[in-house]
């Protein structure tokens, strides 16, 4: 990749009003690589639990409790630890959510008792927690303001090609050495990655915010801020909640064994990739043409709407295949424009405005199972659930987009 001009020193150039001029690229490669990391680690479980609950002895349904652990200390965690990551260097929270974030996949893979990994998994969600809203943050603050959308969009895309990679990586170590190897290949990986990023790693401070671990609570007193974040929140729950659902979907209409099943999530990685590719660009030249990230976002959800109803209510394969892939490029899209303006909306709040988008996201895919578990897969309810969950996301964000420009 290539800013827009040589990218020399340890520290992206600033002008006097503080903004770069010239995109860390090289800097930001670690961090793309960490994410990525991460976003295989997060999707590397869940394939992998029958084989856990064989061998720790115990049932798969209390073996997806090292899912949840990773999940509710990530969600808990990342506002409480935003208040206090404003304040320093985006590198000091990087490297100790990182060195977590090594050391829990660690233990995962010298865990003998599900006790232990569920413990393990707790302590990789406190280092995905510490780590993931600085590293937002840093990608937002280094990047030249013409260049911030892909900056971040290349970060969600990194991500993403992790969840593509990590499940099927995952799955042929676990078969050839055993599902510990998994985790300890993780770690192994983002050791070093870790290391260059304490060493080089370096950019402007933060400005001081107020040490109170309730002072990333501050947000939601904003409505440009708390606007786009419960949109999060709305548009993942009918995203994520209903792609729960999608597996059974296809089994039951369709036939679809394990194998087509697995096909079906390359698909849905390949579609949130594309999406976060695509937002980028667009959205660095919306943004000189004066059109905010909130319409994005809006436009992003009401996509998402259309496609979800057509890939559920279709009773052709291939139809509802299409639909798929475009409902996720429409999720990969809005996830990286919310990114892209929550990291530049309170540059003071940088981290813990994207901690609580974090949060919102996770909470978000709770939220949605839990509403449209109760209905018949793809039924009307299950449908008009689905399409409320992504109207009133889109809503959110015309509403803030409104007030931006007003």
């Amino acid at each position: 990749m290539t800013g827009s001009g040589p990218a020399t020193g340890l520290a992206p150039r600033l002008p006097a009003g503080g903004e770069a001029v010239v995109t860390p690229w090289a800097r930001c490669a670690l961090l793309y690589l960490f994410l990525f990391l991460m976003g295989a680690e997060t999707f590397l479980v869940s394939p992998l639990l029958p084989t856990i609950a064989t061998d720790l002895r115990v049932s798969t349904g209390a073996a997806a409790q090292v899912v949840t652990a990773y999940v509710l200390t990530y969600a808990v965690a990342a506002p409480l630890l935003g208040g206090f990551s404003d304040r320093f260097p985006r590198r000091f929270f990087i490297t100790v959510g990182g060195v977590l974030f090594v050391g829990g996949n660690l233990l995962c893979a010298t865990a003998d008792s599900l006790t232990a990994l569920t413990a393990a998994r707790a302590l990789t969600g406190l280092g995905g927690a510490t780590a993931a809203p600085a590293i937002w943050a840093y990608l937002s603050e280094s990047a030249a303001p013409h260049q911030r959308g892909r900056a971040v969009a290349t970060g969600v895309s990194g991500y993403a090609l992790g969840q593509v990679l990590g499940v099927p990586l995952g799955g042929l170590l676990s078969d050839a050495a055993g599902w510990p190897w998994t985790f300890a290949a993780v770690g192994a990986g983002l050791a070093p990655v870790v290391l260059l990023i304490g060493w080089r790693l370096k950019g402007p401070r933060p400005t001081a915010a107020p040490t109170s671990p309730l002072a990333g609570f501050a947000v939601w007193r904003q409505r440009r801020l708390a606007l786009p974040l419960l949109s999060t929140g709305f548009l993942q729950a009918g995203r994520l909640g209903a792609y729960t659902f999608v597996g059974a979907l296809f089994a039951e209409r369709y036939g679809y064994d394990t194998a087509r099943l697995g096909l079906i999530g390359l698909l849905v990685g390949a579609g949130s990739l594309t999406g976060s590719v695509l937002i980028g660009q667009l959205s660095d030249r919306a943004r000189r043409r004066g059109i905010g990230e909130n319409v994005l976002s809006a436009g992003c959800a009401l996509v998402f709407v259309g496609a979800s109803v057509v890939a559920l209510v279709s009773t052709v394969a291939a139809v509802s295949l299409a639909a798929v892939f475009v409902w996720m490029v429409a999720g990969g899209a809005f996830y990286t424009s919310q990114q892209t303006y929550l990291g530049g909306a309170d540059p003071a709040r940088r981290a813990s405005v994207i901690s609580w988008n974090g949060t919102l996201d996770h909470l978000g895919v709770a939220l949605g199972t839990a509403l449209l578990s109760p209905w018949a897969v793809a039924g009307p309810g299950f449908v008009a659930v689905t399409a409320v969950l992504g109207l009133t996301a889109a809503a959110l964000s015309a509403t803030a987009a409104r007030r931006a420009a007003g």
